[in-house]
């Protein structure tokens, strides 16, 4: 018996009513389009920049341009970063926003790069954002870059909790992010002194907050001898900076440290609020679980 072929079903339906097909074209995230460039123009002199008007790569100079001004032409955006540098960033520089070329302002004095206030400003996620500059340059050679406090970076660590408004508005605080040591500064800018530093593994946004609070309370100091002989002794003592502190609080080691499995020798300087130097005390005391030790 021959087959007969089955007759397509019609609907009235408008095709126009129907629901369109999901575009398999990526768009590019906004945190993606707002990402910054780097350009090793060392390595790659030739194959990094693009010319707008063509779109072909431009031969760049060995050197930056005297003037530090970024040619007309040149497809690079605010924020984006290039380097002629060899070893060290010395000679890294950021575009800026008026078409020039800043350079690494380097904070530690030591040719590692610093990425100032003035750039990370322009972007609401900048550890996202400077990715690229992390991975070309290498976060060992990056000591500082500067936050501004309504930085994305609160949120993404520290309890995902925003710093309260009392505190974005301020203008005499200052953060910096060292991402080889993943640690972040607060700074008084009234008093470069007064800083303290914030391991992002072990710290919560009110650890931050209640610091800045006892920022610019009266101060008490403590140093803290500590000789403890005999390996009995030695096998008891605790390793490492104090602990237990109360907030605002510091600890910072005083000349030599001598550490022995029979005789460990040094001095620590403590410093914060004097309403809390009670507290402070006790800790050390707890600290030292009734050892011996000279606290004035």
């Amino acid at each position: 018996m021959p087959k007969t072929r089955k007759t397509r079903r019609v609907t009235t339906t408008n095709p126009l009513s129907r629901p369109k097909r999901a575009s398999t074209k990526v768009k590019s995230t906004k945190n993606e389009e707002n990402k910054v460039a780097y350009y090793d123009l060392v390595s790659q002199p030739n194959e990094s920049i693009k010319s707008k008007s063509t779109g072909n790569f431009i031969r760049i100079s060995k050197k930056p341009p005297r003037n530090l001004k970024v040619s007309d032409d040149w497809d690079v955006k605010p924020g984006d970063v290039l380097s002629w540098s060899q070893g060290r960033p010395t000679e890294t520089f950021f575009v800026t926003s008026e078409g020039t070329l800043l350079k690494n302002p380097d904070k530690s004095g030591s040719g590692y790069l610093t990425i100032p206030l003035e750039i990370t400003s322009q972007f609401s996620d900048v550890l996202n954002c400077f990715s690229s500059v992390l991975d070309g340059v290498g976060r060992n050679y990056i000591t500082n870059i500067e936050l501004a406090p309504t930085d994305l970076f609160f949120t993404t660590h520290f309890s995902k909790q925003q710093l309260p408004t009392s505190i974005k508005n301020r203008k005499d605080i200052s953060y910096s992010f060292d991402p080889n040591d993943e640690i972040l500064y607060v700074t008084l800018e009234s008093n470069p002194n007064e800083s303290q530093d914030f391991p992002l593994d072990s710290t919560k946004t009110d650890d931050i907050i209640q610091w800045i609070s006892v920022a610019n309370d009266l101060k008490a100091k403590f140093n803290v001898k500590y000789n403890f002989e005999g390996k009995e002794t030695c096998s008891k003592a605790p390793r490492g900076i104090i602990t237990g502190l109360p907030t605002g609080w510091q600890c910072q080691q005083q000349g030599s440290l001598m550490f022995g499995s029979d005789k460990i020798q040094g001095e620590w300087k403590c410093e914060g609020p004097e309403k809390t130097k009670d507290k402070a005390r006790k800790a050390i005391d707890k600290h030292y679980k009734g050892l011996n030790v000279e606290i004035k």
